[in-house]
């Protein structure tokens, strides 16, 4: 087996190992669980807010304020709840770059097709001898790469998490009314 596909394993088997450990620390909690049943509650409650007719404007205005507030609240408390498992996730990912690093330091794993800008090879090259190829890559560079798409992928698929739908910014997600002055 090539060292490429190794260390993909690696970074798929340390993805998995963090993201378990993120579901015994924090998601399976009863704390956590009744924290996302209320962002999900209060987001359809702010769709349909949105989306109604009934009231006057500034009683509506009133209500959808006090509803982002909520769902606002609701996340930091989500957000202090998941800072510990951050820190053992990061410590986890430490640990792994490290020993992968010990076993693939300075070795070449594979080639990619373009030569990387100056400000990149830095983490294309990182552990690589200065003589090497511009467009070599590193054991590291994969490993981290496979990592954010691992887990990218688990929480996907596992949807562990805090829901993600109107936490992105209104520009984001309606470009057309920010650009036109909707509010």
């Amino acid at each position: 087996m090539s060292a490429f596909v190794k260390i993909l394993a690696l970074s798929l088997i340390a993805s998995s190992v963090s993201e378990a450990l993120s579901y015994v620390l924090v998601y399976r909690t009863e704390q956590f669980q009744q924290l996302k049943q209320k962002v999900v509650q209060g987001e359809s409650r702010l769709e349909e807010e949105r989306h109604s007719t009934a009231g006057n404007s500034k009683n509506r205005q009133r209500r959808i304020e006090s509803i982002e507030s909520q769902l606002s609240t609701a996340r930091s408390k989500a957000s202090r709840l998941q800072l510990r498992n951050m820190l053992v996730v990061a410590l986890i990912q430490l640990v792994s770059v490290y020993q992968v690093n010990a076993i693939y330091g300075g070795e070449a794993v594979g080639t990619l097709p373009f030569e990387p800008l100056s400000m990149f090879r830095g983490l294309t090259h990182r552990g690589l001898p200065e003589d090497s190829p511009n467009n070599a890559c590193s054991a590291t560079f994969i490993f981290v790469l496979g990592g954010l798409m691992f887990k990218a992928v688990i929480d996907r698929y596992l949807q562990l998490g805090m829901p993600k739908g109107s936490s992105l910014p209104k520009w984001v997600t309606n470009p057309e009314d920010v650009i036109s002055g909707k509010k």
